[in-house]
């Protein structure tokens, strides 16, 4: 009767334990959808063909933060990273509880049998990850500023990480010369052109060949020496 007794209450508490994680599943896709459609209703912002959101501030890297609180924001890809990096790419996400510092080694993207780290934009806990991208990690291409997002990171300090990323009329003056320095390296690269019609191609990666893509992916999203300080 003991052993029952046992038995039954780990089942209570496996039965419990997998609740409250359904539960936090299902807030976490509730807050993507939300950022979502608050993103959605701000006026377009476009610069050099790429969608550059203004309420959000951009790493170096091509990784975007959304703060939410004052010590707890989202991160994520944005749109000049997701094109490069592509659709088919497959994301391996921190644990919940790693600690990341700013411009530091956070994401694995692979692709095609290589891979890069895109860098953290501000440091902190990993306190959750995008319960979707195991399942469909091609949502972080189609709505990299949504439903895609990477990672929520809590930090003491995120005002001043904040701090020393870009915003408003300096990202866009960061985007407008991205496009122009990687346009340069794609035709040195792959005698290849960024441009398709006047505008980026949507999936500037599936046209790469493997090294290719490696080499440029790690240039523009994985250099470390691009935190700004």
């Amino acid at each position: 009767m003991v052993v029952l007794m046992i038995a039954l209450t780990f089942l209570v508490f496996v039965a419990v334990d997998l609740l409250r994680e359904h539960h936090r599943r299902a807030d976490l896709v509730r807050e993507g959808e939300s950022l979502h459609n608050a993103l959605e209703e701000e006026e377009p912002s476009w610069v050099a063909g790429f969608k550059v959101p203004q309420p959000l501030s951009y790493h170096p890297g091509h990784m975007w933060v959304h703060w939410v609180s004052p010590d707890q924001a989202y991160v994520g890809l944005d749109d000049f990273g997701r094109r490069l990096i592509g659709e088919r790419a497959k994301f391996s996400l921190p644990w919940v509880g790693t600690h990341v510092g700013q411009g530091e080694e956070s994401i694995r993207v692979g692709k095609n049998g290589e891979h890069i780290e895109l860098l953290s934009p501000v440091g902190g806990e990993v306190v959750a990850v995008n319960p979707r991208l195991k399942k469909d990690p091609g949502l972080a291409f189609r709505d990299p500023y949504g439903r895609g997002w990477l990672m929520k990171i809590r930090s003491p300090r995120l005002y001043q990480d904040l701090s020393n990323l870009l915003s408003g009329s300096l990202a866009r003056h960061w985007m407008t010369d991205t496009e122009e320095r990687f346009r340069h390296r794609l035709m040195l690269a792959s005698g290849s052109v960024i441009q398709d019609g006047g505008a980026p191609m949507e999936d500037i990666a599936a046209g790469l060949d493997k090294e290719v893509w490696r080499d440029l992916a790690k240039e523009f999203l994985a250099l470390k020496t691009s935190v700004l300080k």
